[in-house]
């Protein structure tokens, strides 16, 4: 926002205070500095007129810039291409509670302090996917908010919220948008794990005591680096950080799983459920591993 007139002012005033090379009888010629008025503070005072007159020629250069500056950026908004990733940004700048600018596709958050900001930002990951239903395109897009740390569904009221703020304000004509969120798609591993005796035990758990899981820590740590926007399980990138394991010699993963919504592991004919080949989306975009199904066969095993 451009400075007022009297805020300019108060800039050259503050200059000049400062400046020592702008002392009046530095400046003055012998005759000028005999003017009773030259060093005068009056608010009328010749100079002080001049402050004024440049401060307000100041003033309509920067109210032109602001209106250069608000018909580019009305420009650029109106001609940039919708892309999916541009539905998966305008999701990230959702404020839940903040209304709109009528007629615009962007905030006022004007009068509202970083902390409220930051509040209202309650979408900490996006992802767009084109879809097809009942003949028709549509655009899906997957949200998550962030609690304790962990991905987690939004609730009902913000799906609510994220609809109109699409479907209503921000989506293309023409264009459906349909905002979806829901529990992590889950993982199902039986794997034989060789180890090295000298580091790890018989549970998977290193002899030194530092960590009881190691194994299990770091497929949980894989799953958490997983992109959200493709959500794409590969089980060998999974072998390869189980290798980076200390005392880990060979990660086989035997069988693997997964599941998500009312399907379960055993379910064929679906996309992205049932056994896992190599490679594998999750549905919901992000992936959590179910320990109450893993199964872990640790191997001695000493080169």
């Amino acid at each position: 926002m451009g400075r007022s007139i009297k805020e300019i002012q108060q800039t050259i005033l503050d200059a000049k205070a400062t400046a020592v090379e702008l002392n009046a009888l530095e400046v003055l010629t012998e005759q000028e500095q005999t003017l009773n008025s030259a060093n005068s503070t009056s608010k009328v005072a010749i100079w002080r007129l001049w402050v004024w007159i440049i401060a307000f020629a100041q003033y309509v250069q920067e109210q032109y810039w602001e209106t250069f500056k608000a018909e580019i950026e009305k420009r650029i908004a109106s001609s940039r291409i919708h892309t999916p990733k541009w539905y998966r940004e305008k999701a990230l700048a959702f404020l839940y509670g903040v209304p709109l600018v009528q007629d615009t596709d962007y905030y006022d958050t004007t009068g509202l302090t970083d902390t409220q900001i930051a509040n209202a930002k309650i979408i900490s990951n996006a992802a767009s996917v084109r879809v097809v239903q009942n003949g028709y395109g549509t655009l899906r897009l997957k949200v998550v908010r962030t609690v304790g740390g962990e991905y987690a569904p939004v609730l009902p009221e913000h799906l609510t919220a994220l609809d109109v703020y699409f479907n209503q304000h921000i989506a293309d004509a023409g264009t459906v948008v349909n905002v979806t969120t829901g529990e992590a798609d889950l993982l199902k591993l039986k794997m034989d794990i060789y180890y090295d005796p000298l580091i790890l035990g018989a549970d998977g758990s290193r002899l030194d005591g530092t960590n009881p899981t190691p194994v299990i820590t770091q497929i949980k740590n894989y799953l958490k680096s997983i992109d959200f926007e493709n959500g794409k399980l590969v089980l060998t990138h999974l072998t390869d950080k189980l290798q980076q394991v200390s005392g880990v010699n060979l990660p086989v993963v035997r069988e693997a799983y997964s599941k998500y919504g009312a399907y379960d592991y055993t379910t064929t004919g679906v996309q992205n459920v049932g056994a896992i080949n190599e490679i594998r989306i999750a549905d919901a975009g992000y992936m959590k591993l179910d320990e109450s199904e893993l199964l872990i066969n640790y191997i001695p095993y000493s080169e």
